[in-house]
């Protein structure tokens, strides 16, 4: 199964989301967004909250964000 990371990675490539664009959405730092970004080895590496990807995920489908 797939990591909330993985889902996030998944969702920005198929909407064309910038990691800035991430951290607007949900009213994040750049650096958390980065943060879920980076490999699960490295030491900045933090699990995205599942309902901050929720979240996103629910503002894409409302705000009809397309690329």
């Amino acid at each position: 199964m797939a990591t909330t990371n993985q889902k996030l990675i998944k969702l920005m490539s198929k909407h064309g989301l910038t990691l800035q664009q991430v951290a607007d959405l949900l009213y994040v730092s750049l650096d958390a967004v980065k943060s879920w970004r980076v490999r699960e080895s490295t030491t900045r590496h933090n699990p995205m909250p599942k309902a901050f990807l929720e979240l996103l995920q629910i503002k894409l489908i409302e705000t009809k964000w397309y690329r």
